[in-house]
């Protein structure tokens, strides 16, 4: 009866009445998760944000997950030279530490594991490069392995989660411990490894504890990193290790490049 008042109420209400209702419960289920209790992040700020947003959304996801788990959002991971390396989403479960990487783009997507971008594709033909989401989060994975040395290198896992928005047309993986995949098919992607019992409950605690204070930088070191950020989107800064690039010419063209000056320790390289 209570179901059926419920469905005749909803039949009756305005249009916007009900979008109203459906805002309203959808914000009182988010400000009960524990992502809300952890950033303490308006919900309108969230939704606003892709980036918070699909964060928040791949959190709704692996939180089925069964077994004993905690996950840590936005932790910035110091780097050997003083910089923060931001991880949008930590889980860690009996079966490792996922290290999530959340790309919340659309259009048709091709890469592969090796090359140094990969390539966003429209209907309309126009074409956008970025960044290898895998090379990116392989450098989170080394700052977090160093951050936590006593962990063997085969407990981490990488996992680029893209949104529903997009279509995964051509990804080619050379290793198996990576993960692509888009967000509603996130669960699935992880539940092979589940069976396999890598951490104790005692441990999943202890890495909590020593990356928890790392969720909880003050405003100016985020800052810091913002802009730390921004310089490697301009091509200031080379994103594998952080050092300044320079202008180079090839030798064979006589093309000019922009290199990392800590070549050949980073190879990194980028077209003007």
């Amino acid at each position: 009866m209570g179901n059926m008042l419920v469905f005749l109420l909803l039949v009756t209400l305005p249009g916007f009445l009900i979008a109203v209702l459906v805002l309203l419960y959808r914000k009182r289920a988010y400000e009960k998760s524990e992502y809300f209790a952890a950033t303490r992040t308006p919900y309108h700020a969230v939704r606003r944000d892709l980036g918070l947003w699909g964060e928040y959304l791949t959190f709704r996801c692996l939180r089925k997950l069964g077994g004993y788990k905690k996950f840590l959002f936005n932790c910035y991971v110091p780097k050997e030279d003083g910089a923060l390396t931001e991880i949008d989403l930590i889980m860690l479960h009996g079966s490792g530490v996922y290290v999530f990487e959340s790309k919340n783009y659309s259009g048709w997507i091709f890469g592969n594991e090796t090359d140094a971008r990969w390539t966003q594709s429209f209907p309309s033909g126009r074409k956008e490069h970025f960044f290898n989401p895998i090379k990116q989060n392989n450098t989170h994975i080394k700052q977090l392995q160093r951050f936590l040395p006593w962990l063997a290198a085969d407990a981490f896992r990488s996992v680029i989660v893209f949104s529903e928005r997009c279509t995964l047309r051509k990804i080619t993986l050379t290793s198996k411990r990576q993960i692509v995949v888009k967000r509603n098919e996130v669960l699935r992607a992880v539940m092979p490894a589940v069976n396999q019992q890598i951490l104790s409950p005692t441990d999943i605690d202890a890495i909590c504890q020593r990356l928890y204070p790392q969720t909880q930088l003050s405003t100016q070191e985020k800052q810091a990193h913002r802009q730390r950020v921004a310089d490697i989107a301009e091509g200031r800064t080379c994103p594998y290790c952080g050092s300044p690039l320079v202008l180079r010419t090839a030798r064979d063209t006589g093309n000019q490049f922009l290199g990392c000056s800590k070549y050949p320790a980073c190879r990194y390289t980028a077209n003007i």
